[in-house]
Parts: C-alpha cells; sequence; structure tokens
C-alpha cells in the first residue's frame, strides 16, 4: 500500500471515530432552554447546517461528516492556556452565548464569549481579558487553530482600510472546502500578525495587547467555513462589524479593541437608534415609540447658539444627574453639547395623539435610521474634539497657528496640520501632528480659536477656548513614510520630516571642510556622547569631525524652516541625497543624451545614469518636465529602477519610524 493510499485511509478512520465519540459526548449533555449551566464538552448546531462541540478552555470542534476543524481557537496568553476550575459554563439568556467565566492566566483573568448558532454559519469569540495587577500590562495573546485534511493553498486578508494591517486567513483544504479566521475588523486600531507556514494545517493570530491597571480589553474574532479561497475572502471583506457586534452588550461593546466600535458610543454612553419607530428612553426605563414632532434643536453651547436642523439629527442624550445637559448627535458624526432651549420634546403616538415629555424625565432620544445614511462616519473634516464629548466639524482657519516649541515660535499653515493633541498621554504639552509625517510637542498659544461652523449651519461663527479642547483635526491624516523620505529624529521624540539645508562647517583632524546641507545623506553623534559628529555625504563619503555652528537648519516638507539645536539631534537621514554641483552638470550632459538621434547613444546615457545610482533620482525630476516624451519614459523608468534597488538599503539604514497620528475618539 502507498503512503498516500494509507494516509487517506488513517484520515478517514479518524475522522469516523471522532465523529462517533462526539455523537456519543452530544448525547450525554444535558440540553437547556434560554439561559442556565451546561457541561463542556457542549454541542450546539449554528444556521448554516454545521455542528460546534466546545471543549473545556473554549477550544472548539467541528462534527458531521467532513469537519474541517479539528481543534479551533485555542487561547494562549504568554505563552499559557488560561485554566479552568471545572468543566461547566453558562448560557447567555439575553444573547445566547456560551461563557466560560474565571479562567485563570496568571497575571490576569479571562472569560470567553462563544455565540454558535448565528444565521450566517460563523462562529463569534469575545475574549475578555481582565488586568488583576496594580500596573498596566502588555499580554502577548494567541489564538490557535488545527485544520483536517491538510491545506492546499491560503492567503491572508489585508484590511482594505489598511493595507499593512492583517485582519484574516482563508485556507482551502484537501476536500476542497475553506475553513476562514477572521481575527480584527476593517479599520480597526488593533490588529493582529497573522503566521503560517505552507504544508502545515495550523495558524496562529498573535496580539500584543495593552491592559491598564485594573481593567479589562476584549478582542473579537469570527471562524466558519466557504466552498472556496475567493468566497472566504469575499465574506470576510463583507462582514457588516456593526450587525456581528449588535448583540453584544454595551458594557463589552466599548472595550473591544480590536474591531471598530467608535461609532455607537459617546463618552461611555450608547447611541440609541430607532428601527421603525423614533424612540424616547426614559430615567426609569420606559421607551416610548412613535415620530419627533420637532422641526430644529436649538442648544445653547459655551461656545455659541446652535440650531439644528430636525434631518441632522440622529440621536440625544441627557447627562449628569443634578444639572443635566444634553449631547446631540448629528448624521455625519458630529456632537453638540449645551442645553436645550424647549425643556421638553414633542412626540407623536402610532395612535396619533402627540405627547410633549420633559427632558428632565429623558435618558436617551434615538431616531430611526433614514434612506441614505453613511454607514460609518468618515471624520474627513476639520474638526474640534472637546473634552466635555463634543465634536464639531468647522471650516479650516485663515491664519496661522502659533506654536511654542524647543526650536523657537512657529508659525504653521493650518493646511499643514494633521492634527493637534492637547492632552497627551505622556506629558503635558501638546503634540503636533504635521501633514508631512512630522511629530514634535509643543504649546500652542492661543487662549481660544475663533472659528465657523462647517457650511450646513449657516457657516456660524463660535469661539473655542484653548483649555476646553482635546484635539483639533484640520488636513486629515499624517503621510505614511516610504524608502525616499527624508527624517530627523531628535533625543526628545520628536521626528521631523526635513531635508538640511544651508552650510555645514565640519573641523576634522586634516582641515574645515564645508558641506552643503542638500548632499547629506546621514548625520549622527559620535558614540560616548561627544560634540563630535559623523555625516556620510551622498557619494558615501565619510567625514568625522566637529561642527562649528550649535544649530542646524532644516526645512519640513511640509513647508516650515526650523533651526534645530545640534545637541538635540540624534540622528538624520536623507535616503536620496542631492549630488554636488559637478555632478548635476554631468547628469544633466547625460539626460540630454536620452533624447539623441542614434539609439546606441541614448541607450549609453541610461545605462551611465542607472550607474551613479540612486542619488541622480532628485536631478532626474528637476529635469523631466523639459524633456522630449522617449526622453521622459527613459527618465521615469530609471527612476523605477534605482528606487526599487535602494528601497530596502535605505529603509535599513534610516532606523526611523513615522510614527501615525493618535485618534482621538469619544466614548
Amino acid at each position: 500500500m502507498n503512503n498516500s493510499r494509507f494516509r487517506t485511509i488513517t484520515s478517514g478512520l479518524l475522522c469516523a471515530v471522532l465523529m462517533v465519540c462526539c455523537t456519543a459526548s452530544a448525547a450525554r449533555i444535558r440540553r437547556v432552554g434560554p439561559g442556565g449551566t451546561v457541561t463542556l464538552p457542549y454541542v450546539q448546531a449554528d444556521g448554516a447546517g454545521n455542528q460546534w462541540a466546545v471543549y473545556p478552555g473554549g477550544w472548539i470542534r467541528q462534527n458531521g461528516p467532513q469537519p474541517l476543524y479539528g481543534q479551533g481557537e485555542t487561547l494562549l496568553i504568554n505563552g499559557n492556556n488560561p485554566g479552568m476550575n471545572n468543566n461547566m459554563a453558562k448560557l447567555d439568556p439575553q444573547t445566547g452565548e456560551l461563557v466560560l467565566e474565571g479562567l485563570n492566566a496568571g497575571n490576569c483573568m479571562v472569560t470567553r464569549r462563544i455565540l454558535l448558532g448565528g444565521d450566517s454559519g460563523l462562529v463569534r469569540y469575545i475574549e475578555i481579558i481582565k488586568n488583576i495587577q496594580a500596573q498596566d500590562q502588555t499580554f502577548n495573546v494567541q489564538i490557535q487553530s488545527n485544520l483536517n485534511y491538510g491545506v492546499s493553498g491560503s492567503v491572508l486578508v489585508n484590511d482594505p482600510k489598511h493595507k499593512d494591517s492583517q485582519i484574516g486567513w482563508v485556507a482551502l483544504t484537501g476536500i476542497n472546502r475553506a475553513a476562514l479566521e477572521m481575527f480584527a475588523g476593517k479599520g480597526a486600531k488593533l490588529s493582529p500578525t497573522i503566521n503560517y507556514e505552507p504544508g502545515n494545517s495550523m495558524v496562529q493570530a498573535n496580539y500584543a495587547v495593552e491592559v491598564p491597571a485594573g481593567k479589562s480589553v476584549a478582542l473579537v474574532h469570527l471562524m466558519g467555513a466557504a466552498a472556496s479561497i475567493d468566497q472566504g475572502q469575499q465574506t470576510i471583506l463583507s462582514v457588516k462589524e456593526a450587525k456581528v457586534l449588535a448583540s453584544v452588550p454595551a458594557d463589552i461593546r466599548k472595550i473591544i479593541a480590536n474591531f471598530a466600535t467608535g461609532d455607537t458610543f459617546i463618552n461611555d454612553l450608547e447611541i440609541l437608534r430607532g428601527d421603525v419607530f423614533d424612540v424616547i428612553e426614559l430615567r426609569s426605563g420606559d421607551l416610548i415609540k412613535g415620530t419627533l414632532k420637532e422641526d430644529s434643536y436649538k442648544l445653547a453651547t459655551f461656545y455659541g447658539a446652535v440650531e439644528l436642523p430636525k434631518g441632522q439629527v440622529i440621536a440625544l442624550m441627557n447627562i449628569g444627574q443634578y444639572r443635566p445637559r444634553q449631547l446631540i448627535v448629528t448624521v455625519d458624526g458630529q456632537v453638540f453639547g449645551g442645553n436645550l432651549q424647549n425643556q421638553s420634546i414633542a412626540m407623536e403616538l402610532s395612535s396619533g395623539q402627540v405627547v410633549q415629555v420633559p427632558l428632565s424625565q429623558m435618558s436617551r432620544v434615538g431616531c430611526r435610521k433614514q434612506p441614505g445614511e453613511p454607514q460609518e462616519w468618515t471624520f474627513d473634516k476639520p474638526c474640534v474634539v472637546m473634552r466635555s464629548g463634543d465634536r464639531v466639524n468647522v471650516e479650516m482657519p485663515a491664519g496661522p497657528i502659533e506654536v511654542l516649541t524647543r526650536y523657537g515660535l512657529l508659525r504653521l499653515d493650518p493646511r499643514s496640520i494633521a492634527s493637534i493633541v492637547f492632552q497627551g498621554e505622556d506629558n503635558g504639552v501638546h503634540e503636533i501632528y504635521l501633514t508631512d509625517g512630522s511629530k514634535f510637542a509643543g504649546l500652542v498659544t492661543a487662549p481660544a480659536f475663533d472659528m465657523k461652523l462647517l457650511s450646513g449651519f449657516a457657516a456660524q461663527p463660535v469661539r473655542f477656548p484653548t483649555s476646553s479642547l482635546l484635539a483639533l483635526r484640520l488636513a486629515g491624516k499624517a503621510a505614511e513614510a516610504d524608502d525616499t523620505t527624508p527624517s530627523m529624529a531628535l533625543i526628545n521624540q520628536d521626528l521631523l520630516v526635513a531635508t538640511l539645508e544651508g552650510t555645514l562647517n565640519l573641523d576634522t583632524a586634516f582641515d574645515t571642510v564645508q558641506i552643503s546641507g542638500v548632499q547629506v545623506r546621514r548625520l549622527t553623534h559620535a558614540a560616548g556622547g561627544s560634540a563630535d559628529v559623523q555625516v556620510t555625504l551622498w557619494d558615501n563619503t565619510i567625514i568625522s569631525g566637529q561642527l562649528q555652528q550649535q544649530e542646524v537648519q532644516c526645512k519640513l516638507l511640509s513647508g516650515t524652516s526650523i533651526n534645530i539645536p545640534l545637541a538635540l539631534v540624534s540622528e538624520y537621514n536623507q535616503p536620496l541625497p542631492r549630488p554636488s554641483d559637478v555632478m548635476i552638470e554631468k547628469i544633466k550632459t547625460l539626460v540630454t543624451g536620452l533624447s539623441a538621434d542614434d539609439w546606441k547613444q541614448r541607450d549609453e546615457a541610461e545605462a551611465a545614469l542607472v550607474t551613479l545610482g540612486p542619488s541622480v533620482i532628485s536631478v532626474l525630476k528637476d529635469q523631466r518636465s523639459s524633456q522630449p516624451p522617449e526622453a521622459q519614459e527613459r527618465i521615469d523608468a530609471i527612476i523605477k529602477r534605482l528606487g526599487e534597488s535602494s528601497a530596502t538599503p535605505a529603509k535599513a539604514a534610516s532606523g526611523v519610524t513615522v510614527q501615525p497620528m493618535p485618534e482621538v475618539q469619544q466614548r
């Protein structure tokens, strides 16, 4: 008997044995109605006809003919399986989830919530990790699954919103059915690293989960089956996060780290929405359903009076016990806080009667969903985020914003500012993020911002005290660094995306050398904390010595010029420095040869430019627009070839990563 046939027969016998054992186990399980306690293993079928068995510790096996999963969703924290004291679990009567509580994982306690009966055929897991220590901790969380029948092909599914983030894995097995795992939602803050070795039947997702002292963080992941790899990919990419999390209790939803849930919470309060009717929730817990009859909502805020048309409002929340104020949420995600002019809201009941509901008795108001509402909020407009929970779209400021930094007073064009965070996590100063990827600390000098609400509110003028701001988002996201990005890392953790300017006078052991800043490839301090610096030039010449000047001039890619104290510079890197004037003239001569009448001369000029290396790229870009079409095509080919050949060395030499600006959300 050949080995292939032996493996096939053995696999079939093993599956048959497992099916008999699992069926026998299922027969011994005490089935219950809604809620109650069950003994593990627990077996349940989902809406797609799959039968699942959950075992102690929460790992899962698929039963029935040709089961894909042999041992799925095994959880490890810091390399250890969370332990259980017994083989008992609970059924949540509200959600239908199987709940395994009190799993001990050393410095944390774990609760696993498993939803097996979904109509989509996907099994949903929620891991709740509670830090039981008095200090913040980072837990290495691993979720592992083993498949039956081997894997003949697999793909990683990337986040369509963040191309560098992995959210899922799909594998085609030996029975021509695919298993799928979704380890993060689209656009989530936390995504895993997914490990799979070709030829293996095991996949692992690894997370680094930061949990504050005494707090909890939740992770959501989904598993299931598909007819093919393409169908599995489409299933993952078409998952609606809001629908997947709809049945999750609010106190758990707001601590989920790897699925986006920010659109449903404002200041830890969940937004109430109606379905067929508008709804008012009273403090007593009563719900009044009907149709809201208010034409507009006039709100007195501390930054000005605001009138919100009915069609813009989707929800209202009453916050505060003794002197409540109202938070009004608009269809595009804005949040306005203040006091409503009217002390009651009119609601028409389904019977036709109109009642006036006092604000003092309300907890939340939710409008029914309207056709054409956005699926999610984009926050792509200039926006003010306030400590009070307000989130207001504004027009772009007309004048510069002054920021006092260690490099002097900077007057920044608002269009060059991605965001300003007024309440940083690590210090009391403001954190400024520019559109070019620069990040530095400073203090915004203006005591208040005079702005106008964005169109839709008649460009109404408002005034925001700086002390009331949590963040100011202006020109969208910061640019992502690539292999051509020049950067200056400073010892105070600031990062400037900038190029050196001016002339550096370097006293060396043999002479004083004058160096043009634009020709510097790398500058760093010598080891041991001395005043010596080491400078690498465009042609990889390396010179060490002491600079005569105590500051270096640099220009941010966003346009601002800054003088940086030399003592603060940790490392400067410019992957594409400008060649010397003599070399520039040689490059220009070769560029002329790209449009020569003789094709041999054109080929020789192109080959000579490639030989000179990546340093010619900046000159070629300057010369391109003045060249004929064929020369432009050759220049493009040279730039592409040199860019690809220099990508890895430039990235390795830099050692600098442009950090993304933080997302500031009110929950």
